[in-house]
């Protein structure tokens, strides 16, 4: 999720025009220079940011939070420009029910934070997204929330899924306790003592984030409606304010319960105690998913950490300069760090050994700044510094040091965050495009995927896919769930077969006439042309490979986007980590250091009394290997309920892209061909939002009572001189319309050609053709439109941008202000939807999370995963032992 700078602003250009950029350039990112010695230098950097170096799964791994994250991001801003945070109020009974709420004062306007709690309970709690039971629910609202928003969020968010948020809602939000510790923590301070320092700091948290969601979903704003300059604009800045609430929140709640229980002798947390509170955080596969569908946002992060360091690289800084002094002081804050945490790691470089690579660091930096350090012609005392520890050192302990670098230019990186990590995530193709164009743009952009080395066939038999439950993220063995829907680009695959198909199509031919015949290469096509600048989108490596590590992706976004420590991984595809661990609370940002409070090792002792976080003993019947919580999914059902007459709501551009993804998958569109779909039924609700109707009565008619539909049959298209023949075997317009857009935007001439569209039902959808057309400058006019056939004149004006404005207006509008719907319309789609998604089954279950608070012994085990390996390993949840508690609690009760 991310804010953008509106679309129009990069769509206004033409795609010839970047074309013409990408091809006329002659030296690519792996070319080496040579000649003066500033290009000897400039060669040293190069090799730091060579895609095929960054881009490598592994390496993207061991990336480290810097300055460029999201929530150091974010800790900066808020120092920098004087936040301040007030409590309006936080009203609890002894047993934790009530409500909270903040106003956050920013120099460009205010911010509400809402918070309803519960008292924790044991039913479906989990950190997985199919959890039901939460301790606390809450929203942000940009501006001062009204008596109304706030009333219509209490009502509506406990729905969640099936509910919508008022007008001005940003995020919406869930968290769960850290029990063992919470009860500890308030059992302490009633008694007039502080917790025992050491067993907090051990877990980490007394809150634990169980899902931030916004962007469009529920009816929040889309972040590309948020305007320049917006307090908030900033990629994840939102997401990141409501985490830092959620710290706040957890402190102010277990002091408020302490004083309940003892108003007269209960004491506050001290500075020392609360400083190793963080905000638990725990990510699975749906991360992976993110990755792969987001690859602009991930290209912005990683090009923005390539700048920063090439520029702090070609710093001339010399022997004895004072910047080495903060160096070695960020390094001896690191070592000491890594040396003393407890995170267990176990596919990433372990703290002991993070901490040995820092010290070799420490001692070549040592070196330079004696100016003893070997230097090539031209290049700087710390590149060579650099040059010397890479590939000496581990991954993690080489980004750590960038890491380190970049606190020497704070100012440069703070600009990188303003100007660059606001970004637009549009996708184009357009159908006229040469072939030729593609191929060069494939060859030039994707040869690592040509390249790489592949498993053997029946090794690369892993699906990414959701879950109807929750629409949760999975991804398990083909043969287990043989129906489930992909939603993870295949790009060594599909480039190749792109390639193929390229090398045998004339040179000038328009990629829309191969794409007619290929749909399934739509998306691939569209991948490699939007692309072609953007070296750092895509990680170097093979998603479907049973042998792939999901680990690797998840801490990318865990701990370089989004900027969380201590990342602790399960499986290799669960990490459970902190966000704001040794953050400045809101009544210390005034005057904060903004590189003073990350990789601080706090020295903190037990409790002189003796006093240990009390767990009541687990009942007997329960053994360690198995949580006394039950953990039940609930599938959404295929079919709405029925609305209020007259109820209506407003539609985001977000979330009708993801409904309307899925429900071309349950309409079986081919994978590669349904994102085309999607897009095309958003254009066509652009143009009359009552095409939503008729796509609730197109699932209704094509799904049974399963969720299942008849085939998908690509159009058939026949050209003369100057028409072109569609015959769509009698299928809907909505799950054509993306072919038709490539058929006709290939085949546009500035004259104009006639286009005879037969056997297709319109379902509303032709004033969307029309404007999808738009978009790539070409024009259209319906001249006849009687049953099942549509005759057309389509043409490429000579003021293609004039047409192409219409798109983009309207497009821009339906981002800013939505898209207003009656209520029964929009949930005609939204429930039968989830047929796109997978039923939730007994295997399916075991294919995300831990799998150990789903798997029972004896249980068929998922082929990813030995049982002795699932029955022996520490789950996350066992981090804070909250379901043991519960557990025992209850037992006891």
């Amino acid at each position: 999720m991310t804010a953008t700078a509106g679309p129009a602003s990069m769509l206004n250009q033409t795609l010839q025009d970047i074309y013409q950029t990408i091809f006329d350039l002659n030296v690519t990112v792996n070319e080496q220079p040579e000649g003066n010695p500033a290009e000897v230098a400039r060669c040293t950097i190069q090799e730091i940011a060579d895609p095929a170096r960054v881009m490598d799964a592994r390496r993207l791994g061991a990336l480290q939070p810097t300055r460029l994250s999201a929530s150091r991001a974010f800790i900066n801003t808020m120092i920098r420009d004087g936040w301040t945070i007030e409590q309006d109020y936080l009203e609890l009974d002894p047993h934790g029910n009530g409500r909270a709420r903040y106003t956050v004062n920013t120099p460009q306007g205010r911010i509400t934070f809402l918070g309803w709690l519960n008292q924790p309970v044991a039913g479906n709690r989990t950190g997985r997204i199919v959890g039901t039971s939460w301790d606390m629910i809450g929203s942000l609202v940009d501006g001062i929330a009204t008596d109304e928003q706030v009333e219509v969020t209490g009502r509506e968010i406990h729905k969640l899924y099936e509910g919508r948020a008022p007008e001005g809602t940003l995020v919406w939000f869930r968290s769960n306790q850290s029990l063992r510790i919470f009860q500890h923590v308030r059992e302490s301070l009633a008694a007039g003592r502080q917790p025992d320092a050491a067993a907090i700091k051990k877990v980490g948290y007394l809150m634990r984030n169980t899902g931030l969601d916004g962007n469009g979903t529920f009816g929040t704003t889309s972040f590309q409606a948020i305007p320049a300059g917006h307090p908030l604009s900033t990629s994840y800045f939102a997401q990141m304010l409501a985490a830092y609430l959620m710290r706040e929140l957890s402190v102010d709640v277990v002091e408020e319960l302490a004083r309940i229980d003892n108003p007269r002798g209960a004491v506050r947390l001290s500075r020392e105690t609360r400083s190793v509170i963080g905000v638990g955080n725990g990510s699975a596969l749906g991360l992976v998913m993110f990755v792969y569908n987001r690859p602009r946002l991930i290209h912005a992060y990683l090009a923005a950490y390539v700048e920063a360091l090439e520029h702090v690289l070609s710093e001339p800084i010399d022997a004895g300069d004072p910047r080495y002094e903060t160096l070695e002081r960020l390094l001896d804050r690191a070592i000491s760090y890594r040396s003393l945490e407890n995170t267990k790691y176990r596919v990433f470089t372990g703290g002991k050994e993070h901490a040995a690579d820092l010290r070799r660091i420490r001692t070549v930096v040592r070196a330079a700044r004696r100016g003893e350090l070997h230097r090539e012609q031209g290049e700087t005392s710390l590149a060579a510094a650099h040059r010397t520890i890479r590939d000496r050192v581990s991954p993690d302990a080489e980004a750590s040091f960038n890491t380190i670098l970049l606190e020497i230019i704070p100012e440069y990186c703070d600009r990188l965050v303003r100007e660059r990590l606001v970004f637009d995530e549009t996708l184009m193709l357009d159908p006229a495009t040469p072939v030729s164009s593609v191929l060069k743009a494939l060859d030039a952009r994707f040869q690592w995927a040509l390249q790489l080395p592949l498993n053997d066939e029946e090794r690369r038999d892993r699906v990414w896919y959701q879950s109807r439950a929750a629409e949760e993220p999975r991804s398990g063995p083909r043969h287990e769930v043989t129906d489930a829907h992909e939603v993870v680009p295949n790009y060594p695959v599909k480039t190749r077969e792109l390639r193929a198909e390229l090398l045998v199509r004339p040179a000038d031919e328009p990629i829309g006439v191969l794409l007619a015949a290929r749909p399934d290469l739509e998306y691939i096509t569209r991948l490699v042309l939007s692309l072609a600048t953007s070296p750092y989108a895509v990680p170097h490596a093979d998603p479907h490979d049973s042998d792939f590590v999901p680990a690797w992706l998840i801490r990318l976004m865990n701990s370089f986007v989004h900027g969380l420590d201590r990342t602790e991984d399960y499986l290799n595809r669960n990490i459970l980590g902190l966000i704001f661990e040794g953050a400045p609370f809101r009544d210390e940002l005034a005057g904060a250091d903004p590189s003073g409070w990350w990789w601080s090792y706090r020295s903190v002792n037990p409790a002189s009394t003796g006093a240990v976080p009390s767990t009541p003993p687990a009942p007997a019947r329960a053994a360690r290997s198995e949580s006394p919580i039950k953990i039940a999914p609930r599938e959404t059902p295929l079919v709405a309920p029925r609305s209020p007459e007259g109820e209506r709501l407003t539609l985001r551009h977000r979330e009708v892209r993801l409904i309307s993804g899925r429900a071309m998958q349950a309409l079986r569109v081919p994978e590669g061909s349904w994102h085309g779909a999607r897009d095309f039924f958003v254009s066509a609700l652009m143009a009359d939002p009552a095409v939503a109707h008729a796509f609730g009565a197109l699932l209704a008619r094509s799904l049974d009572s399963e969720g299942n539909a008849g085939p998908w049959i690509a159009p058939v298209v026949t050209r003369a001189d100057s028409e072109v023949m569609i015959d769509g075997g009698g299928q809907s317009l909505l799950v054509l319309g993306h072919v038709l857009v490539n058929v006709l935007g290939a085949a546009a001439t500035t004259a104009g050609i006639t286009a005879r569209i037969s056997h297709v039902d319109p379902d509303r959808a032709l004033p969307g053709l029309l404007l999808a057309l738009n978009q790539y400058g070409v024009d259209g006019e319906v001249v006849s439109e009687g049953e099942g056939a549509i005759v057309l004149v389509v043409r490429r004006p000579m003021a293609a941008d004039e047409v192409a404005a219409r798109y983009h207006a309207a497009l821009d509008r339906f981002i800013r202000d939505g898209v207003d719907l009656p209520a029964q319309a929009w949930w005609d789609v939204y429930y039968p939807s989830h047929a796109g998604m997978y039923p939730d089954t007994d295997i399916s279950r075991q294919h995300t999370g831990t799998i150990k608070d789903v798997y029972k012994p004896g249980q068929r085990l998922t082929s990813q995963f030995d049982p002795e390996e699932v029955l022996t390993f520490e789950a996350p949840d066992d981090r804070d032992e909250s379901a043991y508690f519960l557990g025992a609690a209850s037992s006891a009760s």
